[in-house]
């Protein structure tokens, strides 16, 4: 995709040239990038970013990436009309890593809690019964008020692990925060936010990128897919690691 009005990138020079390839190359993260992120990606200094954006005419990088997220949906409207389709871009290059440890604390678990509410619920169901086809003590709580104290209080070992776009939803993080400090459990989420409150107080998170859409304020229409890829991949990941001999 072009953008700025540069079809010919031989128009740039120097450290410009470097930039702007990098964005081409990673149009789908830029939204979601901070300044030192895209010079990190580029080899270039955070200066060299913001010089590069005041050429483009735009006073801040926000401004920016509003600007640069708006045309890329212009260009492609399939984006908001049709399916739109996970890149690499949509997960962080350490998810196996982390997927490698889930399954590892998941494995040697007593009990394996999966939670959420609204469209979140839904695929904490799926992964509830997925896990406990692989052998995994596993059930879904869905209603953030359940009594999941009292039920966990004589156990140890267990894992409670949260889907939540956003990692904001309060009656979910209130529950969470009352395991917190709970030697006897793991918090572990999976959510489009690795800054949230919901992912902070985990020990693992299993985080992307997505764009959230909502209709009359409070009608969620965000796409579960990235969710839905990363609860498979924990799936093959426990299945892989619970067929390796034991040394």
């Amino acid at each position: 995709m072009a953008f700025f009005g540069y079809n010919d990138a031989k128009t740039l020079v120097g450290v410009d040239v470097a930039i702007y390839e990098y964005i081409l190359a990673h149009e789908t993260g830029v939204p979601f990038m901070h300044v030192r992120d895209l010079a990190a990606g580029a080899h270039v200094s955070n200066s060299s970013v913001m010089r590069f954006i005041r050429k483009m005419g735009y006073s801040s990088f926000p401004e920016f990436k509003v600007a640069f997220h708006k045309q890329s949906l212009e260009a492609s409207p399939d984006l908001e009309t049709g399916v739109q389709l996970l890149t690499a871009e949509t997960f962080p290059s350490t998810l196996q890593r982390t997927l490698d440890l889930v399954a590892q604390t998941i494995l040697t678990a007593n009990n394996v809690v999966f939670t959420g509410t609204g469209s979140s619920a839904n695929v904490a169901e799926y992964a509830s019964r997925l896990t406990s086809t692989l052998g995994i003590n596993s059930f879904p709580v869905t209603d953030p008020y359940y009594p999941l104290i009292p039920q966990l209080k004589q156990t140890t070992k267990n894992v409670l692990i949260t889907l939540s776009v956003s990692g904001q939803a309060a009656e979910v993080l209130g529950m969470l925060r009352q395991f917190q400090n709970d030697p006897a459990t793991t918090l572990i989420s999976i959510t489009g936010h690795r800054d949230s409150p919901i992912a902070m107080i985990s020990t693992y998170a299993l985080t992307y990128h997505t764009t959230e859409h909502r209709i009359h304020g409070h009608y969620d229409l965000t796409s579960q897919l990235p969710a839905m890829t990363i609860v498979e991949a924990l799936a093959r990941t426990i299945r892989r690691q619970a067929q390796l001999p034991h040394h």
